[in-house]
């Protein structure tokens, strides 16, 4: 399934298949049925409107759903975005385990990413530091051990696990077209991700974002990965939905555990509660799905066992007495036999060069990974 070679819709069936996905009333499993039925898109577009849906029908020649399909075609030139349609080679064979399998895919990135071993890390977009930790531990590992991790794109945990897992391989599914940045904080990592990881979307460049449009979304996101991993979720959070989707599926749900009494821990605590597996580390989520896969430099704790290029002496020092659950600046200082003032101005100068994070109230913890 690599993207040498890939076989795609050009020209005028390119055209007819946004105007199928534009056209209103149609599902996918519709659209499918149609081009298979007629042998095109192109065909299929022209079907008796009985055939078609009279809404759709209808609609054939709106100067409103040209104006959209003329604009996404501009977007897709001009950002190098792959069509797939569910004909095309490089259509991922996870999705056709969906009862009604997105009719089109618009992709921007790595698509031999998909070709590898999957798992999706969603969880709460109000996460806490304890959830953006643990994501970003876990994405890291996971990422480290061959996986190619999975998430949504949105703020909290799903953009924490993007940014641990980007250099070894992320996903991100989104809820609006591939050319759409949501939320506006993420413009970097979005233009990250298209470059050295992929974007998918089923839905035309230039959509906006909706709220009925992210529950969608869920479903690819568990239709794609072998297993779904839940760090954070309230009780009503869409992680739960993308856990309930992997269920139907027949995929793997693994939670992580969160403290009792805290809004963002409900969610989680109730899927272990009715069976999903609790992670403690990558290594459960890795044996829960059967992965032979050891996790290289690695200490048992879960962090890099190999510091920073260029740190040595004090700073070197410093960044071994940091853990990723901050601490104030006098215990650090206590863990590293320094000073109060000469720890703290070398904490500031490992955060400035990525390698350490500052929280309110003077507490600093290791930085697991960034973006840039």
């Amino acid at each position: 399934m690599s993207d040498r070679g890939v076989i795609r819709p050009e020209g005028d069936e390119l055209e007819a298949v946004l105007w199928l996905r534009a056209l209103p009333g149609l599902s996918d499993s519709k659209l499918h049925e149609l081009v298979t039925r007629y042998g095109s898109a192109r065909a299929a577009l022209s079907a008796p409107a009985p055939v078609l849906g009279e809404r759709a029908a209808s609609l054939r020649d709106s100067p409103v759903v040209r104006g959209r399909i003329e604009s996404a075609l501009r977007t897709i030139d001009r950002l190098n975005v792959t069509v797939l349609t569910r004909s095309s080679p490089s259509y991922p064979e996870r999705l056709a385990h969906l009862h009604d399998p997105p009719f089109v895919l618009f992709a921007r990135g790595r698509l031999e990413l998909l070709e590898r071993p999957i798992v999706a890390i969603v969880g709460s977009r109000r996460a806490t530091t304890y959830g953006l930790d643990v994501a970003r531990l876990l994405a890291g590992d996971l990422a480290r051990a061959g996986l190619v991790v999975v998430s949504g794109m949105a703020r909290g945990i799903d953009g924490a696990a993007h940014v641990a897992a980007l250099e070894h391989g992320t996903i991100g599914v989104l809820g609006c077209g591939v050319d759409v940045v949501y939320p506006t904080e993420h413009g970097e990592l979005h233009r990250r991700v298209a470059e050295e990881g992929l974007l998918l979307s089923e839905f035309l460049p230039g959509t906006g974002v909706r709220p009925f449009r992210f529950p969608q979304r869920n479903r690819i996101l568990a239709a794609l990965a072998a297993g779904v991993v839940v760090v954070e979720a309230s009780e009503k959070s869409g992680a739960l939905i993308t856990a309930a989707h992997a269920l139907e599926l027949g995929r793997e749900v693994f939670a992580v555990p969160g403290p009792i009494g805290r809004p963002t821990s409900v969610g989680s605590n109730r899927l272990i509660q009715d069976g999903a597996a609790l992670v403690a580390d990558a290594a459960d989520v890795l044996d829960g799905l059967g992965f032979a896969v050891a996790l290289r430099d690695r200490t048992p704790g879960g962090e890099a066992a190999r510091p920073p290029a260029g740190l040595d002496g004090r700073l070197l020092r410093l960044w071994e007495s940091l853990e990723p659950e901050p601490r104030h600046v006098d215990e650090i200082a206590r863990g590293a036999g320094l000073a109060s003032a000469e720890t703290l101005v070398g904490l500031l100068e490992l955060e400035l060069r990525g390698h350490a994070r500052q929280l309110p109230g003077m507490r600093f913890g290791r930085a697991v990974a960034r973006l840039g």
